[in-house]
Formats: structure tokens, C-alpha cells, sequence
């Protein structure tokens, strides 16, 4: 895996964690694990602007945001992406009859030519 691939994974790992020790703390102040269903799941878009503007927003605001960006973040992160389809490997001695048809016949007569084609196509094919 490349680092491009490793450090969200790695970030998006880290912020899970960190909601999961924040969340068990909060049950162990609390001495209540439902303490999550008394926050304010109806009102905390209407602290939204509120927050835009750097003000004061509840706690309960402040929760469920980290929630719902988290799970946006771990959903984005786990839709697959759009590969292109890979390239079915070919013969490289093929290399002359993938020309125009035009000239097929040409390059069959021509064994430099159909060699040199082969050879041109072969470095192709490393690039």
C-alpha cells in the first residue's frame, strides 16, 4: 500500500478511536451509558449558523456533528472507486497485425519492418 492510501485509513482509524475513548469517558462521568439519547437530535441544525460564526453551541451540537462527519468520512472512504479495467495482456508477436489494415499486407512482406514494429511496440508496452 502506498502512503496515499495508508495515512486516511491510518486518520480515519485515529479519529474512530478517539470518538470511542471520548464516548466511554463521557458514560464514565455521566454514570449513565444512555446518556446519548437526552442530546438535542431535533435542534442541532438550528445551532449550525451559530457555529459558522464561531458562537456558542451546546455539547449536544458539538457530539453529534463529530458523529455525523465521521460516519460521511468512513462512508466516503469505504465506496468503492472506479478502476479502469485492465488491459488484456497480448502477444507482442501480434505487434504487426494491430497496424491500419491498409498496410498489414506491407508489414507482413517486410520482415525489418514487422521486427522493428515488434521492437517499437515491445518499449511501448514498458512505458
Amino acid at each position: 500500500m502506498t502512503l496515499r492510501i495508508r495515512l486516511p485509513a491510518a486518520l480515519l482509524a485515529i479519529n474512530w478511536t478517539l470518538f470511542g475513548l471520548t464516548f466511554v469517558w463521557t458514560c464514565k462521568v455521566q454514570e449513565n451509558v444512555l446518556w446519548w439519547l437526552r442530546l438535542d437530535w431535533a435542534g442541532w441544525l438550528r445551532e449550525l449558523p451559530e457555529l459558522m460564526h464561531l458562537g456558542s453551541v451546546s455539547a449536544s451540537t458539538v457530539w453529534i456533528l463529530w458523529l455525523c462527519l465521521t460516519l460521511l468520512l468512513t462512508a466516503a472512504w469505504l465506496m468503492p472507486t472506479s478502476r479502469p479495467a485492465a488491459q488484456p495482456k497480448t502477444d507482442p508477436t501480434d505487434a504487426g497485425r494491430r497496424v491500419v489494415p491498409s498496410i498489414a499486407p506491407m508489414v507482413d512482406a517486410d520482415p525489418v519492418l514487422k521486427e522493428k514494429l515488434l521492437r517499437l511496440h515491445q518499449s511501448l508496452e514498458k512505458l
